[in-house]
This record gives structure tokens, sequence and C-alpha cells, in this order.
């Protein structure tokens, strides 16, 4: 059920009206509350995993040496794939396992396609076309299907420029693909949530050379699987240490965590969203390379955490990187902007106390102007460090975030009782524990 906004309809006399006027008007009226009841019951989809990550990757022909197929799924914005420059070209790649395909990014160099379709293939060799297009724009282009197979193929047939077909990303989310969502992760229940470290034992890796953002530390599972990687990003003035009791609850419950130092530690929310992206980027690519510990560890989905300035950053990443398919900014702090583009799930974590970001300021109205996204809201006592290391109660802190990013990067629904429905009732109806809780259940 979603968030009341406080209004209500009610009949209003009509005097002057036919009997015909009233009929047609109660029809409506009629009409317009199945609409909004349907509506309301159908729940929304979770978001999908990232299948074509580092997967193997085929294509009709490379420009050269330095653009092959495989260039398109490695997870670097700054690689591509480029064609010979004729009609038709394709790039396909494998899942591993037959896999739901719910929407492919395509992410187009200059040379783009006007004319192209979208195919699924069980064998690689007999297509099924589930998007169809003549007048491709070139850009990012995101688009929702519907499909089956182990293959997922562009096939382009008419190209938008003189030269060929280029492709810095091509990635297909979806389930299946022969990655479980559980991946071996037990049932959770409040007490095992609400421990300080969940049923994986992990370990740390000091990334070396961090590109784009001052420094990383990764904390990982040392189970096998590859899971989902999450950007920790710090305040104003913070460090590391700001969410350094975050990284090993969430390594521990299934997910890849780089906590990052930024480039100075007076960057600003944008510098900080980019610092997002970029430990993003080096965090898929350690995982696609051999020779160090997160070794296909990374399956391709990317969220993040932020605090204060950081958690504008993480706004900024949502509104500029559709990599990122979820995000927690904790009492997040960015003026002047706007993030009503941003559809990806959010969850926002403020203070009730907070002088510096208050949530009334913020978090409030960026929650307000994001129609599309699926959003929680938890208001919480204390002031702006409160979701910080050492601050704030972090078992139920902990709780609601694993919880959040389990949903939305796994698409694992055990989670989702913890934050909708009677499971999570006691914390939500909790007034020394919770001042404010806003959401758009059921998940």
């Amino acid at each position: 059920m979603r968030p009341s906004s406080g209004s209500t309809q009610s009949a209003v006399p009509l005097r002057t009206r036919s009997r015909a006027m009233t009929a047609l008007i109660a029809l409506a009226t009629t009409i317009g509350l199945a609409l909004a009841l349907l509506t309301a019951a159908a729940p929304p989809a979770a978001a999908a995993d990232l299948l074509s990550q580092g997967k193997p990757a085929t294509a009709s022909s490379t420009e050269n040496t330095s653009t092959p197929a495989s260039a398109a799924v490695d997870g670097n914005a700054g690689t591509r794939w480029a064609s010979a420059f004729s009609d038709p070209q394709w790039l396909s790649v494998d899942l591993g396992a037959t896999a739901t395909v719910s929407q492919v990014v395509l992410r187009w160099e200059a040379a783009y396609a006007r004319a192209f379709q979208i195919q699924t293939s069980t064998n690689g060799t007999a297509w099924t076309t589930v998007h169809s297009t003549t007048t491709g724009t070139g850009g990012v282009q995101t688009l929702d299907v519907n499909g089956n197979g182990r293959y997922v193929r562009m096939l382009g047939t008419q190209r938008g420029t003189a030269y060929g077909y280029s492709l810095f990303e091509f990635q297909v989310y979806g389930s299946g693909g022969g990655t479980p969502p559980g991946n071996g992760i037990p049932d959770p229940t409040a007490t095992s949530l609400e421990a300080a470290n969940g049923p994986l034992t992990t370990a740390t890796y000091t990334v070396p050379g961090p590109s784009g953002y001052g420094s990383g530390t990764v904390t990982y599972p040392t189970n096998s699987g590859s899971y989902p990687g999450v950007v920790l990003m710090p305040g104003y003035q913070g460090t590391q240490q700001n969410l350094q009791w975050l990284a090993p609850r969430l390594a521990s419950w299934g997910f890849v965590v780089v906590n990052v130092g930024t480039n100075t530690l007076t960057d600003d929310p944008e510098s900080r969203g980019r610092q997002i992206s970029a430990a993003g980027t080096q965090l898929i690519a350690l995982g696609n390379a051999a020779g160090n510990p997160l070794s296909g560890k990374v399956n391709g989905t990317l969220g993040a955490v932020g605090h204060s300035m950081g958690g504008g950053g993480v706004m900024a990443a949502l509104r500029d990187d559709s990599r990122f398919r979820a995000g927690v900014p904790t009492a997040p702090y960015h003026p002047n902007a706007n993030f009503s583009a941003v559809t990806e799930p959010t969850f926002f974590l403020t203070c009730q106390s907070d002088s510096v970001a208050h949530g009334n300021t913020y978090a409030v109205p960026w929650y307000n102007s994001m129609s599309q996204a699926e959003k929680l809201y938890i208001e919480v006592p204390g002031d702006h460090l409160c979701p910080m290391t050492g601050s704030g109660n972090k078992a139920k802190q902990g709780k609601w975030i694993v919880s959040f990013l389990s949903l939305w990067l796994r698409a694992d629904t055990r989670f989702g009782p913890f934050l909708c429905g009677p499971v999570r009732d006691p914390d939500k109806n909790n007034t020394a524990l919770v001042t404010r809780w806003m959401d758009t259940c059921s998940f």
C-alpha cells in the first residue's frame, strides 16, 4: 500500500444536475476507484540482475583489434566494440544459461544504429525479436523487453553514420542466467539481520592505484560466487571511517563493498557522485581481471551508500549512471539539486535533529519529486552524525540497509518483509526508534 497524500475524495451534492448527469458522474467515480485499486494491487517488479557483465561476446565483425566484442561487456565505459563499415552487423552475448530478459541498455559511441533489433535465442542460431526500431537516436538507450534465452544480440540493419556500429556497453538485465538471487545466503531473520555480521565470511583488499577517487578498501565474501558491488562514500571532511561499520555487514550478506576516500576532504556532492561512478568502474574491472582476490566476484550490478555530501553524491550517481540500480543516501546534502529524474529504488535515512541537512530541506523534497521510483524514507532520532560509525542504532540501520539492497540489487524478495508489512511494523510504529516513515510499499 502506498502512503496517503492526506487528501480524500468525497461526494458533492448535485442540486441542479439531471439524473443522467448524476449517473454518469457516479459511473466515472466507480471506474476511477476501480482503476486506482487495480493500480495499487499490482506490486512493482524487483530490480533485475545485470547478466551480461564479463560473459563471452561475439560479433559479426570488428573494426580493428582494439575494438573487440568483449569490450562491450567489460563494464568499462572507456572501451568499446566497433564493427566494419557496412550493414548488417551484430553483437551477441552468451549469458551461460537460459535467462528471463527484462531490459537491455545500449551505450552507443558516435557510430550508432538507426535501425536495429534486440533478439534472444536458446541455441545461438534461431532468433526471436523482442525489440525493433527504425528510429534509433544513439546515446544511451534503455529498452524494456520481455524475452527468454541464453543468447542476446543487437542486430543492426541501418547505420546512423557513415561508420560502423559501436557500443561502449551492451548490458542485458533479467533473472536466471545460472546465477540464483540467493547465492547460498540463508533465509534472513530479524535477529540475524540485526547482528554485527551476516552469514558469510569476509576478507579485505586494498585497491591498488585508485582511479578517479582517493583511496579504496574492499570488503568481500570469501565464498565462491559473484555478488553485486556497493560503493560507500563519506561526507564533507569525512574518511573511510565514516561508514566503516557498514562494510562488513553488507559483505557478510553477499555484497562486494568498496569503502572509498575522496580526492580531497572538501569535494562537493557532484564530484562525489563522479567518484562513486569511478569506484564502481574500477570495482567491476577488478572483478573481471585475473590475479587479484576479487576476480570473478563482482557480477556487474552496482549500488551506493553515502553520508551527507556523500549522500548527495549517491543521488547524483543514480541520476547520471544507469549502472547503479539502487542507492541509500543517509542524511543527504546537495543544495539546489533536482533529482526528479531518478527512477531507481532509493532509501533515504535521515536524522530528526539534523541541523546540517534536515530531511525537510533535502531528502523529503527529493522523495516527493521522484514519481517513478520505489522509495523508502526513515527518520530516526539523532543529529547529522546518526548514520555514521559510532552513532545511532546500528542494529536497526544495518537491517534496513541490508534488506533494501538485497531486495533491489539481488531481487531477493526474502528481505522485503523487513521493509514492508507486519514484520517491519514493530520498527515502524516504535516512536522511540522511528520518528517518520514513508514508503511505496508493497515492494
